[in-house]
């Protein structure tokens, strides 16, 4: 986390942050991937395809 925060422009990374932002991208990444895996099953497959995760995140 420390490396994708410093991408964003920080010198420092506090311990914290870095704790907070990747317990909030695990929240986001669950909630896309429940989508993704609602859309797979609707169209009857098992396999959550990148399609699935385009449509969870976009539409």
């Amino acid at each position: 986390m420390d490396d994708l925060i410093r991408s964003a422009g920080a010198e420092r990374v506090d311990e914290r942050a870095s704790k907070k932002l990747s317990d909030l991208l695990e929240d986001k990444g669950s909630a896309i991937l429940e989508r993704a895996r609602i859309l797979a099953d609707h169209a009857g497959r098992t396999k959550i395809t990148k399609e699935d995760v385009y449509l969870a995140v976009n539409v």
